[in-house]
């Protein structure tokens, strides 16, 4: 009988906190829903906007630049007319038509072979303006005789603005004198080199070199793997380049390894030019034998 009367009253209390429940969930849900209970906003997320790259504008400045510059240093004696033309698509209004060239009394008529931006500069001066450096290889033509030409290479500064979805030449393109490249100052250093080695073994190196280059120049690459100390083929200068001459040599012991370096004089098989290059080896001794462990080309 007790049991029988809690059961009853769990069931009542859970009867009537689910009412309860059911009826205050209902109204929050309605007053939320009539604003009458504010909600605070969550922070919106905003995606972060990629920089606007200037690739394209640049690449479109380029263009229409050196496309501005095969005109400009394009010109025929008596077709000043044609020229104009030619050009006036380029000019903001009220330019010279000839850009400042006046060729009448020149002797040459003058095409460019090849034209390549060099440099794009804005001016710090907020109008908007960029000096476009350009190199132009032009051919010269003498008028009276076609057969007389000569090679002119040309720096100039082509001053241009936008102007809707292109770009104006806004000022006169004015010739410059080549770029030089600054050298940086840098601090000698004498180089260590190691031990000079015996006669002996710089007299058993020297020949191991030349027939080295003997084979690397002529030899396939099973044969050059012989000269090597991982034994592997590795591909020479067969067909490309023959020998000549070995010079220069200086030899030094480095630890196991002995380090070689020598000036190699070879011929271009193809044009018969004679070319040289600065080699460093480094090779190890095996019995009476010498092999390279590796080889590399330029200075150290």
């Amino acid at each position: 009988m007790e049991r029988s009367t809690i059961r009853r009253r769990v069931l009542r209390i859970g009867f009537w906190g689910l009412i309860l429940y059911t009826a205050l969930s209902t109204t929050l849900v309605w007053a939320i829903q009539l604003g009458m209970i504010p909600i605070p906003e969550r922070p919106k997320v905003v995606a972060e906007q990629p920089e606007q790259k200037t690739e394209g504008s640049a690449l479109s400045e380029t263009a229409f630049t050196e496309q501005f510059v095969r005109e400009y240093l394009l010109w025929t004696q008596g077709m000043e007319e044609s020229r104009a033309e030619r050009l006036k698509p380029f000019w903001k209004p009220r330019m010279d038509v000839q850009g400042g060239l006046d060729f009448k009394r020149s002797g040459w008529n003058s095409y460019a072979q090849h034209v390549n931006v060099w440099e794009i500069r804005e001016r710090k001066d907020g109008s908007g303006i960029k000096d476009v450096t350009v190199f132009a290889e032009t051919i010269l033509t003498r008028a009276d005789n076609q057969k007389e030409q000569k090679r002119v290479d040309r720096y100039l500064i082509v001053p241009i603005k936008k102007a809707g979805s292109s770009y104006l030449v806004v000022e006169v393109p004015h010739l410059i004198a080549p770029p030089v490249a600054s050298v940086p100052d840098e601090p000698e250093t004498e180089e260590k080199k190691g031990e000079s080695v015996s006669e002996e073994v710089r007299g058993q190196i020297e020949q191991f070199m030349k027939s080295f280059w003997k084979v690397y120049t002529t030899g396939e690459p099973q044969e050059i793997a012989y000269f090597r100390k991982d034994n592997q083929p590795h591909s020479g200068l067969a067909g490309i380049l023959s020998f000549m001459e070995m010079k220069n040599l200086s030899v030094y012991q480095e630890g196991q390894e002995v380090r070689a370096e020598c000036d190699v004089l070879l011929e271009d098989l193809a044009s018969g030019a004679h070319v040289t290059y600065h080699y460093t080896f480094y090779l190890v001794q095996d019995g009476d034998r010498w092999y390279v462990v590796r080889m590399g080309q330029g200075e150290e």
